[in-house]
């Protein structure tokens, strides 16, 4: 066997233009990646279509127990043989536990290089316009730890920390209050000049100014949550003369990547055969093929079970095999981390009937030649209801904690969810904010008179509304119909999210929203996909201002605009 290596690589801050050139060449051959949250997906999509992703971000509080399983995976995916690139957003030496890792590969006599990248405590002041050293008033910079904030013991010296010029917190946010509160003990000025970066590098990038007085306030109100830097001292006065710098970053307006390669043939080749790969996941997914491959399994132990030709099933499972979906050692197959996640019917994350929704969609040719020669007939198949509201369900619930996240504290004070996503979103919401009055209308449930979306509101007014997924389920006028609606059950300034599949705004849209959209209306019917600027100009007639469009995962949208 191969000896396999262990490649600990900083990421940087996020843009995969600011990755170093050896991090992007071991990313385009590693046959494993290993990532944290603070990862992009554009980062990843250098990574060859074969290579395992493995995601290993860790839950709040559980930070020691999640990092025994990191080591255990290096560990055990090198001794395979395999080119594994742990990924770290920042620099993994840099408060991002790569010492540690690097100790326990050490330890173990596992083959390891370290390969360093830009730590966010220096790229994200930059990105923000804030030069953390300056001969007028910052002569050093000191990078801290703010996980220790809150702790009497700790290894930080705050009496000195507080006569120090620029000061950068990583992992600071939870504990923003008390570190103020520590620095101004200290003797630092509670006037002092302070910024947090959310997301810096990020397409939902965000920048707070305020003191060291009003800071654990100010977050709070502002709804800043982590990822995001906390730079407090002089330096952050400059801000104003620097922020204003073009930032000359490719990044598409969808937030997608297309750092592809030029095309070749065998792209095509991939395009006229990937109506059997949909054929071989939809038929796993029905059959329930990838929760039993969680553990490994063999092509006879899985004929076994399901009553399938031996030699047919083995076929099978090196079909998933090359789409990137299982993996084969000693004669057996288990999944990898997306069939892990997505498809098997009983991940809290599980999009199996999202995607064997997408699949009962496939037209042929002859009924693509009448769609294209007769138009949209607006017509719905009742026998596809029950799937439909399955498909629809997931995928809310798997956009709810995304949607709930960029919701502030002040809008979640009364939440009204017209459409898909009820329960996910309840839970959620009271995850995050326990005070907060919810209700929700689903108007599109099966084997229910449907009233419409527009006529569901209930009586009152509401800091936020979200409408969710109703795209796929309302027919032409209904949307914008909801949309006026919805503006008469704001309160002045209130929040109105849309979590859809739009279409984004001069830029060529992913292929699986185009794709996915045509296919729904040859055979569906209904309301055509709308695009994020005719939702916009709609939004604008009905009052509504300070519109932002933010890319989601999963083909997702999600626009927000406050009522004047």
């Amino acid at each position: 066997m191969k000896r396999g290596k262990v490649y600990i690589v900083g990421a940087g801050p996020g843009h995969p233009e600011l990755l170093t050139l050896k991090a992007a060449d071991l990313l385009r051959t590693a046959d494993v990646v290993v990532y944290d949250r603070l990862v992009q997906e554009e980062v990843l999509s250098l990574a060859k279509p074969s290579a395992e992703r493995l995601y290993m971000g860790k839950a709040v509080g559980k930070h020691e127990s999640r990092q025994d399983e990191i080591h255990k995976i290096l560990e055990r995916k090198a001794r395979e043989g395999k080119r594994v690139v742990r990924l770290k957003g920042g620099d993994p030496f840099v408060f991002g536990r790569g010492g540690e890792e690097a100790e326990y590969l050490a330890a173990r006599g596992v083959p390891f290089e370290v390969i360093p990248g830009v730590t966010s405590a220096l790229a994200a002041p930059l990105s923000a316009g804030i030069a953390v050293t300056h001969r007028k008033n910052a002569s050093c910079v000191t990078i801290v730890t703010g996980h220790e904030a809150k702790d009497e013991e700790t290894r930080i010296n705050w009496s000195a920390l507080a006569r120090l010029d620029t000061l950068v917190f990583l992992m600071g946010v939870k504990n923003a209050g008390r570190i103020a509160e520590r620095l101004i003990k200290y003797g630092r000025s509670p006037d002092t000049p302070v910024a947090v970066i959310q997301m810096a590098f990020w397409s939902g990038e965000q920048v707070l100014e305020t003191e060291l007085g009003r800071l654990g306030d100010d977050i709070e109100e502002a709804g800043i949550a982590p990822p995001a830097t906390i730079v407090v001292g002089d330096a952050v006065r400059l801000r104003s003369a620097l922020a204003g710098s073009d930032r000359d970053l490719k990044r598409r307006e969808d937030a997608t990547s297309r750092f592809e390669p030029a095309p070749v043939p065998d792209q095509l080749l991939r395009l006229a055969t990937a109506g059997v790969g949909a054929q071989v996941v939809g038929l796993c997914l029905e059959k329930l093929i990838f929760d039993e491959t969680e553990g490994p399994l063999s092509a006879v132990e899985l004929s076994a079970e399901h009553g399938f030709d031996p030699d047919a099933t083995l076929e099978l499972m090196e079909a998933l095999l090359s789409l990137g979906l299982v993996e084969k050692r000693d004669g057996r197959f288990s999944n990898l981390e997306l069939a892990s996640r997505y498809l098997r019917s009983v991940s809290p994350e599980s999009l199996r009937f999202t995607i064997l929704e997408k699949l009962s969609q496939s037209v042929s040719w002859r009924e693509l030649e009448r769609y294209v020669v007769n138009g949209c007939q607006v017509f719905r198949d009742p026998r596809n209801d029950a799937l439909h509201s399955e498909s629809c369900e997931s995928l809310a619930g798997y956009g709810a904690p995304a949607v709930l996240d960029r919701i502030k504290k002040r809008d979640a004070e009364s939440v009204f969810l017209l459409g898909w996503g009820g329960g996910a979103y309840a839970k959620k919401l009271a995850e995050l904010h326990p005070s907060a009055s919810y209700c929700a209308v689903n108007p599109f449930l099966p084997g229910e008179e449907n009233p419409g979306a527009q006529n569901s509101l209930p009586d009152g007014s509401f800091n936020t509304i979200i409408l969710s997924g109703l795209l796929s389920s309302s027919d032409a006028g209904e949307v914008e119909a909801s949309l006026t609606e919805a503006g008469k059950h704001l309160k002045k300034d209130g929040l109105l999210a849309v979590c859809d599949s739009f279409l984004p705004i001069g830029v060529l849209p992913p292929p699986e929203v185009v794709l996915g959209s045509l296919a729904r209306r040859v055979s569906h019917g209904g309301c055509r996909s709308w695009s994020v600027e005719r939702l916009g100009d709609v939004l604008r007639r009905l009052g509504f201002e300070g519109i932002k469009t933010e890319a989601l995962s999963a083909g997702m949208v999600l626009v927000t605009a406050r009522l004047a």
